[in-house]
């Protein structure tokens, strides 16, 4: 599937996912995320990808899993957030911890600095102003698409730089 066929699906059913989206969620900020995730999934996917002429039935399946993925995420996020309340009252911070973080930011601002051009732009915009991917794309003059792999190779570069950091 092309870049443009990608980007023309996404254009032609944005409206019906954003509604199917904000049924769920009653969120406009959460619909733009769960949105922005639906076309990074489509882009991925792209080059291996036949639709047989059921493409928003395919759209539609994209979307309840992003779905289903956050709900098991924000599940999971609110299950921690008890544990670590319930553990925080009995624990106190390292002595070490700010020198810690202060190295992994360093270590963060590094890997950032060492991606290719195109990649840490990107990642920046998005940092700095929290931006969505949409107004980046429109920010580089870049199609959506582009952005999305580059994003997603840029975080998968800084991944690997910070794996030390696990």
């Amino acid at each position: 599937m092309s870049q443009i066929r990608v980007e023309q699906l996404l254009a032609e059913h944005t409206p019906a996912l954003r509604n199917f989206f904000g049924a769920r969620c009653r969120d406009d900020e959460l619909t733009g995320e769960l949105l922005q995730e639906v076309a990074a999934r489509l882009v991925t996917a792209a080059p291996r990808l036949s639709l047989n002429g059921n493409a928003r039935g395919y759209l539609f399946r994209v979307a309840a899993n992003v779905w289903h993925d956050h709900l098991r995420r924000d599940l999971v996020r609110r299950r921690a957030s008890v544990a670590l309340e319930a553990s925080a009252a009995t624990t106190a911070d390292p002595a070490d911890a700010p020198l810690l973080e202060r190295e992994l930011r360093t270590a963060i601002g590094a890997a950032v600095a060492a991606l290719p051009p195109a990649q840490r732009e990107v990642v920046e915009l998005r940092r700095e102003f929290g931006i969505t991917f949409q107004e980046i794309a429109d920010r580089l003059d870049r199609p959506l698409g582009t952005v999305l792999t580059q994003m997603h190779a840029a975080l998968a570069r800084i991944s690997a730089a910070l794996e030390s950091y696990r």
